[in-house]
């Protein structure tokens, strides 16, 4: 029993221990791979999410585009993305990303 307590006592102590990444700005991210991407965000896929939907907001504004609001699009944006730079973790994560932005937008409501 006292085992387990160490074990997730010291587990515990080495997560806080470990330093956070940092928010990644666009203009960073804009000329990051998608492998330098994944490790400037601690290789955790909230901080990546949070990148990836920097760039997107990027590419949509560029575009005129929206995005539907549904979580289809969302999943298939994001099974794309993770394809392509599975596929190629050398290519830049914004191209990527814009890619799968113009295959799933929609023109954005003019007012």
């Amino acid at each position: 029993m006292m085992t387990r307590f160490l074990l997730a006592f010291l587990a515990a102590a080495a997560m806080a221990a470990a330093p956070t990444p940092t928010a990644i700005k666009a203009d960073q991210a804009l000329t990051m791979t998608c492998l330098q991407a994944w490790v400037a965000s601690g290789k955790q896929y909230p901080q990546m999410i949070a990148v990836v939907t920097t760039l997107a907001k990027v590419s949509l504004v560029n575009r005129g585009l929206t995005l539907p609001n549904t979580r289809e699009v969302g999943s298939d944006a994001g099974k794309g993305i993770a394809e392509d730079c599975k596929a190629d973790p050398d290519a830049l994560l914004f191209a990527v990303v814009d890619k799968q932005v113009r295959r799933v937008g929609v023109p954005a409501k003019t007012q």
